[in-house]
């Protein structure tokens, strides 16, 4: 055999090792890197949006449940509920047998004014010291989030209840379809990344989690963002997505934090959607992060980056989405840059929605009102 013909089989069979390797690298991509689809996302945004409807209903339960249905919950049941008023913490359990999935609903703190003036922005390691860590002992997590999960039991009775309900589903027929999600608005969007945690770190007692949510804050120091990095050990057992909605000021607070996950960027203008690869993307595998301007426009946009937290914004723009113009991979590196600055002069969409329960009290200020809370707020959020 000629070496010729010998270059030739070496290079074929090189080739076909290759493409091999790539369509096997396609097929396994980490849980983590999954991305969401459209109609996934919009599910929970739909159920981010819902757990707020209970919050001024005293005395609450599943069993009131039904008489809060509508056409867009119909297929939903409740399972549990609780609303501890002294945390701030409201989490709803539920389950969809149309869509085959469980999410974990947590709503946001119960007034903005509160949860600002009484802001722990401390840093302690996450989980409960006792059975729910991490392996890392420096990963370390805004404190008041953590506590907001961790406290007055409010983790066991979320774990017993998800566990008891997650056993009962996938012992029936096809129960194995069924799909754990975690999700949540503002801060209620960070105590879904944490519960989402604490279930990936149980040992297989939960299948992959799905966490989607909104609006939600930075969570916790460097060594927290980098435990969710390429790397982790937790890439097959929990993904994590947090949408913001344009200048959303409270997705870039607090400072002296970071982002864990992904980022999913809304263009408030156009609706075009961007994925950005943990948030700070990763150059070695051709993957973007959020640049600069993401942090510093927000503030430049006051008072109207405040308007774009509003759940009903994420719900109403994701609903303008179609699976079409919905993103399918991560933003590369060689990708312009996003960009939602369209106005000659500031956003003329200020919308005061008597309905936006969650923001009502901040919607009824005025700007300049607004503009002194904001300050305050920064004031408060910022100092170590």
């Amino acid at each position: 055999m000629t070496s010729q013909r010998i270059l030739f089989l070496f290079l074929t069979v090189a080739a076909s090792c290759m493409s091999w390797l790539q369509l096997t690298y396609a097929n396994n991509i980490h849980f983590a890197d999954q991305l969401p689809t459209l109609h996934e996302t919009q599910e929970m945004a739909k159920l981010s949006l819902l757990v707020y409807k209970f919050r001024y209903h005293r005395n609450f339960t599943c069993d009131n449940f039904p008489e809060h249905r509508d056409d867009e919950t119909i297929d939903i049941d409740c399972h549990f509920y609780l609303h501890d008023e002294a945390l701030g913490t409201q989490v709803l359990l539920v389950s969809n047998d149309v869509e085959k999935y469980i999410s974990v609903v947590f709503a946001g703190t119960d007034d903005i004014r509160t949860s600002l003036q009484d802001a722990n922005i401390f840093t302690k390691p996450f989980g409960n010291n006792d059975t729910i860590f991490l392996k890392d002992p420096n990963a370390r997590v805004h404190a008041g989030f953590n506590n907001a999960v961790f406290t007055d039991n409010i983790w066991n009775q979320v774990y017993n209840q998800t566990k008891a309900l997650w056993y009962r589903k996938t012992t029936q027929v096809n129960g194995n379809d069924y799909q754990l999600y975690t999700t949540g608005h503002s801060l209620g969007a960070a105590n879904s990344m944490l519960i989402a945690t604490a279930f990936a770190t149980m040992n297989n007692q939960f299948p992959p989690i799905k966490c989607i949510n909104f609006g939600g804050p930075q969570t916790g120091n460097a060594d927290w963002m980098h435990y969710f990095n390429s790397t982790s050990h937790l890439r097959d057992q929990m993904s994590i997505f947090r949408v913001v909605l344009a200048w959303d000021l409270v997705a870039r607070l607090p400072e002296f934090f970071y982002h864990a996950g992904h980022t999913v960027q809304i263009d408030g203008k156009t609706n075009e959607v961007r994925v950005y690869y943990e948030h700070y993307g990763n150059e070695a595998r051709g993957y973007a992060g959020a640049p600069t301007s993401w942090y510093s426009r927000s503030y430049a946009w006051l008072p109207f980056a405040l308007d774009d937290h509003h759940i009903r914004k994420y719900v109403r723009h994701l609903q303008d989405l179609n699976e079409t113009t919905w993103a399918k991979q991560f933003f590369p590196t060689d990708g312009t840059v996003y960009d939602d600055d369209q106005w000659a002069n500031p956003p003329d969409d200020w919308i005061q929605a008597e309905e936006d329960v969650p923001e009502k009290e901040l919607l009824e200020t005025s700007q300049g009102e607004q503009m002194g809370l904001y300050q305050k707020l920064k004031r408060l959020l910022f100092e170590r």
